[in-house]
């Protein structure tokens, strides 16, 4: 009988599609590939794992660091100082001279509005946030800037964020005295017909190797498994599992995703895949290390698949088959050491821990609910601009904070001049000017990085 295959990956993370056999369970929102299926529903509603995907999504929201909270400890209690500080200033001066008394209250209450104080945040943000989205990245959450610059550890999802989600032929092993060109050969000649999408990439393969496929015919199809076909001579050649080629799994070696042709006489070849990675998921996870942030790959698909990806990328630790809850316990275990971590994903099973980690990217394609949980969007999908995002976060937290010190220090020594008596409302009005000017002005270079 043929069994469907079902793919759940936006549900679990599994790259490839699994062939279900009567009585086993499917998360709703799987896509059947082919087959016939009749089912049955044992949950609905807040019981169907959406629905809990989603709630563990709502707990693991967290309130992100606010970076201009800083400005406004400083801020009010500096206000509060001052303005005492003038009051007794002008009582001191009225006793002097009246129209001094008023020039040096008018001229420290200009001093201290804290202008420069409250743009220094603000636009620096306002201008790294304009420079990303002309690269492509938006930039949901301002405050986000802050909790990227301070990130040591970022955690990728695997499919669809350092690959893609398809498979791509890795390599072609042969039983000895075997040709290439004929196993190419028979593959297309036996793949061109289906729909399925990985008969369609050894479809592709076979005519950029082999153009001239064989001639068969009587082909069948049994969904889940592979096909089959007649030579002119009336033997059989199929072409898929290694069950319905009637071989060992270990005929593929090491345990990898293959699909495997075979006769009569046996074992012929088997077509080793992998999934196609992502042009620059290997210099993303190169840059990274080089800026001292170490990287994790946190994937629900198979450990043999996720090693592979990680091992190829140079991801240095792999977290393999975990469920929404146990990334979420992951996320949480990294948090509980000390570290500050970045998830990058794109499925809505993503969606927990993009909301529970410090700081969250999702790329262009994401599901709207793994969107609606990040911080950044990569419009691209390009992995590299996580890297560039995080290189103009700490730019952008290097330039807030010599906007804020400036800032602070143009108080402290105008306050004290403008008490005296030496600072004119004149020359206070043109120092609070000046120094609103070069905290945007500082600002405004992150618009060229």
């Amino acid at each position: 009988m043929a069994w469907p295959m079902v793919d759940e990956a936006l549900l679990t993370g599994e790259s490839h599609p699994l062939s279900l056999q009567a009585g086993q369970g499917v998360v709703a929102g799987s896509f059947n590939l082919g087959g016939p299926v009749r089912v049955r529903i044992d949950r609905l509603g807040a019981d169907t794992r959406f629905a809990q995907i989603v709630q563990l999504m709502e707990r693991a929201s967290t309130e992100k660091p606010r970076l201009a909270v800083l400005a406004d400890r400083v801020a009010a209690p500096f206000l509060v100082f001052v303005l005492l500080a003038a009051t007794v200033a002008g009582f001191y001066w009225w006793q002097i001279d009246h129209t001094q008394a008023l020039a040096v209250a008018v001229a420290v209450l200009i001093v201290t509005c804290p202008c420069a104080l409250s743009l220094a945040t603000p636009t620096a943000m306002l201008a790294s946030a304009g420079a990303l989205a002309r690269r492509g990245v938006l930039v949901r959450r301002l405050q986000a800037f802050e909790a990227l610059a301070g990130i040591d550890a970022v955690v990728f999802d695997k499919t669809g964020t350092l690959t893609h989600d398809r498979l791509a032929l890795q390599k072609v092993t042969l039983r000895e005295g075997a040709s290439l060109s004929d196993a190419w050969a028979l593959a297309g000649a036996l793949a061109e017909g289906s729909l399925h999408p990985v008969s369609r990439m050894i479809a592709r393969e076979a005519m950029a190797c082999q153009p001239d496929l064989a001639p068969l015919a009587g082909h069948t199809e049994r969904a889940g498994q592979g096909m089959q076909a007649l030579r002119p001579d009336g033997s059989w050649v199929r072409l898929g599992s290694a069950g319905y080629c009637g071989l060992p799994p270990s005929v593929a070696g090491e345990h990898l995703p293959a699909v495997h042709l075979s006769d009569a006489r046996g074992w012929i070849a088997s077509f080793v895949l992998q999934e196609s990675l992502r042009d620059d998921a290997v210099a993303a996870v190169a840059a990274l290390r080089a800026l001292g942030v170490r990287t994790w790959l946190l994937s629900g698909d198979r450990e043999t698949a996720a090693r592979q990806v990680a091992q190829v990328v140079g991801v240095d630790h792999v977290i393999a088959g975990a469920s929404p809850e146990q990334k979420l316990a992951e996320i949480a275990a990294l948090q509980a050491r000390g570290l500050k971590v970045a998830m990058v994903g794109d499925g809505l099973n993503d969606g927990p821990v993009l909301a529970r980690a410090d700081t969250s990217f999702a790329l262009g394609h994401a599901a709207p609910l793994a969107q609606s949980q990040s911080d950044f969007i990569v419009q691209g999908g390009q992995v590299m601009d996580v890297v560039n995002t995080l290189t103009q976060a700490r730019a952008t937290l290097r330039t807030v904070r010599q906007n804020l010190a400036w800032a602070a220090a143009y108080n402290v020594v105008s306050v004290p001049l403008a008490l005296a008596g030496y600072m004119p409302p004149w020359l206070a009005g043109l120092g609070m000017a000046a120094s609103s000017l070069l905290v945007i002005g500082n600002a405004l270079r992150l618009a060229r990085h």
